[in-house]
């Protein structure tokens, strides 16, 4: 009985209160239940956003989220922008200046973020990406590889072949070419058939 009252309480109250208070939000948009995001204002967040239940998601006007469209985050996942500084000469709580500390978290299109994974400021994923689940995310990754670990390493090429590769590229409309991403990935070391 619980669960089905913060289902329809997420569909029909929160999430349409949320819409609003986000800086951008396409069509689409899907929220697990008992998941929240602090600091709604910083926030975009493109079309056909799913994420699963349990994700907790803040930053600060210094760290701007941006998620691209189709993008899926499995349960539990977190995104935390903003940091402290660690020089501080006093008590870390008492400082409240987040100036030095200025970056975006960016999720480009067709990314699939595994359950259970920590994305933190600094931290750029590009498109077609899949993230491993319990990740740590804090570093750009290249688009259409598969990601994993803590922190999180770039293990592979999404695809096996050149052929594969093109057809999603194709498929998606991505804003990248195959040359562009036979570029960066050969850069990583890696080849296709």
């Amino acid at each position: 009985m619980k669960f089905i009252f913060h289902k329809i309480l997420n569909k029909f109250i929160y999430r349409p209160l949320l819409k609003r208070q986000l800086k951008k939000v396409g069509s689409n948009f899907r929220l697990g239940y008992f998941s929240e995001i602090l600091s709604p204002q910083y926030f975009e967040f493109g079309n056909n956003f799913y994420c699963g239940p349990f994700a907790l998601f803040g930053t600060n006007k210094n760290n701007p989220v941006k998620i691209g469209d189709y993008v899926m985050f499995g349960p539990r996942c977190i995104i935390q922008g903003g940091n402290h500084d660690t020089e501080y000469d006093g008590f870390m709580y008492n400082n409240q200046s987040i100036e030095p500390f200025k970056g975006e978290i960016i999720i480009e299109d067709g990314v699939w973020v595994g359950c259970d994974t920590t994305i933190l400021s600094g931290t750029d994923i590009g498109e077609g990406t899949v993230i491993g689940a319990k990740s740590l995310v804090n570093k750009k990754i290249p688009p259409y590889v598969i990601s994993a670990g803590v922190p999180v390493k770039t293990l592979k090429p999404r695809f096996k072949t050149k052929q594969r590769l093109e057809n999603a590229l194709k498929n998606t409309n991505s804003k990248y070419t195959l040359d562009d991403i036979l570029k960066l990935h050969s850069d990583l070391g890696y080849s296709y058939k």
